[in-house]
């Protein structure tokens, strides 16, 4: 009995132990994989100035024996077993292990030479992306006439700053729309579940919370964060600690860690909208697919972020022997440990990133080989957080303001999740193909003899109604004022 206490003290002596290096690391990764590649980099830049535990190291030196190296791409072939390339475990973090995840074994990636800003074309702009992510949504035709004003009325920082009210006198008075505040909160809804997250907020104060409410919710500082930007956003803003820190009952290095928090979201989800369709939007994109014999080949693209590992050198200090003062000794633990943290948090986005862009390539095999939409299967976030194991405000995070590069063009991975229903064989299809499939077979019809709602439901295998509501929703008249 004796015996079984002590193992059982032990064992929660571990478990302790571990969650005191799981919840820094866990807050860690969450902080850096929204990040955008741009963001991390300066990030690193940051931390290398900040702490002197952490060194820039050169990817080409040689600081690794010869099994510390691997490919930080998956290659995909319909021979290998997916979870050989995308399972891991949380085990992943013991303190045991932590080593694991120092820059030795940090893998290559992507020439950097080859990273330079590409061109994304005016398809893919601000707008149509809002409007592609609306069509995977059932509305009616009222709601999508509602989604389609409140779009066009976003501002250049993505924020909707009219009234609820205002909106509906505007749209009964320039569309003929009679809606009701509680219509158009419902689209303002879901309006504010598109991504890049943050969009259709009245303020930057309601963006930012927004934006918190779709981060992890195993993130500690989440909610806190949110009740704070909800009852003292003015504190927040103008860094009144002295008032937060009693208020919220946290001390200064949990404000601090608020605030950094905090100062990663994007202030201005939609500062892409400004652009005029005749202009392309540069972007870096964060993965390169390319099509093989046996399947894809996937490589995350790293830019110009700074390669780092904890300082061999700096680490030496701690020694007793080194005659530095246990003050000295303490304060290089500390950030020897933090500097650990920081390289494991950004090895852990890598595996997260691949695994999350791996089980993408896997459900879009076809639509990947060549770019045609209308081979998108159906595909929500919640069905890659499940293939991955991870929560869906993971994958969020994975796929907000990040772009691949295909052999078909830049393309942003937002726009890959589609929504979904059951055609009259009983399948599950994807609306947007649908809806292309549609736009299509009218395009190319004979325009003395233009298809009938029955006629494109025969074609598409699909219902009727479901012809009729998605014609209606793209706008397009009857057969008969067609010809």
């Amino acid at each position: 009995m004796q015996n079984q206490v002590i193992r059982d003290k032990q064992t929660m002596a571990q478990v302790e132990e571990q969650t005191q290096v799981l919840k820094p690391l866990l807050q860690a990764e969450v902080r850096i994989l929204r990040m955008t590649q741009q963001e991390l980099e300066q990030d690193v830049r940051n931390q290398l100035e900040a702490n002197p535990a952490l060194e820039e190291y050169d990817d080409d030196a040689d600081i690794g024996g010869p099994d510390s190296s691997e490919s930080d791409s998956g290659d995909l072939n319909q021979d290998t077993d997916a979870d050989e390339k995308t399972e891991y475990s949380r085990e992943d973090y013991d303190n045991d292990r932590i080593n694991d995840y120092l820059p030795d074994d940090i893998p290559s990636y992507y020439d950097p030479d080859r990273t330079h800003e590409r061109l994304i074309a005016d398809q893919s702009s601000f707008y149509d992306l809002l409007k592609e992510q609306a069509a995977g949504f059932d509305l009616s035709e009222k709601e999508q006439r509602i989604m389609d004003y409140l779009i066009g009325s976003l501002d250049e920082d993505g924020f909707l700053r009219k009234s609820i009210r205002v909106l509906c006198d505007e749209m009964e008075i320039y569309e003929n729309i009679q809606a009701t505040e509680d219509e158009v909160k419902r689209v303002l809804s879901i309006l504010q579940s598109f991504e890049p997250i943050g969009i259709g907020a009245k303020d930057l104060q309601e963006s930012l919370i927004i934006q918190l409410h779709h981060l992890d919710r195993n993130n500690p500082l989440r909610d806190k964060a949110i009740q704070i930007l909800t009852n003292n956003f003015d504190d927040y803003k103008n860094k009144r600690y002295q008032r937060l820190c009693p208020r919220f009952r946290m001390d200064r290095t949990t404000m601090d860690e608020i605030y950094n928090l905090v100062r990663h979201l994007n202030p201005r989800p939609g500062s892409s909208a400004a652009t005029s369709d005749n202009t392309a939007i540069p972007v870096s994109p964060d993965f390169l697919i390319e099509e093989t014999d046996d399947g894809f080949n996937i490589t995350l693209c790293r830019g110009h972020i700074p390669h780092v590992k904890v300082s061999s050198a700096y680490s030496e200090f701690i020694s007793v022997s080194s005659g530095a003062s246990p003050a000295e000794q303490e304060s290089a633990r500390r950030q020897v440990s933090e500097a650990k943290l920081y390289v494991a948090a950004i090895r852990q986005r890598q595996r997260t990133m691949l695994d999350t862009m791996n089980a993408i390539v896997r459900m879009q095999p076809d639509y990947f080989r060549d770019g045609d939409r209308t081979l998108l299967r159906p595909m929500t976030q919640k069905d890659i957080a499940d293939i991955i194991h991870r929560d869906p405000s993971t994958v969020s995070g994975v796929v907000s303001n990040k772009y691949a590069d295909t052999p078909f063009g830049i393309i942003p991975l937002a726009s890959l999740f589609t929504q979904s229903f059951v055609n009259q064989q009983g399948e599950e299809v994807s609306r947007e193909a649908v809806q292309i499939k549609m736009r299509n077979l009218i395009k190319n019809e004979n325009p003395l003899h233009p298809l009938t709602d029955d006629e494109l439901a025969a074609k598409l295998g699909i219902a009727r109604r479901t012809v009729t509501k998605y014609r209606k929703q793209m706008r397009i008249p009857v057969a008969r004022l067609r010809r």
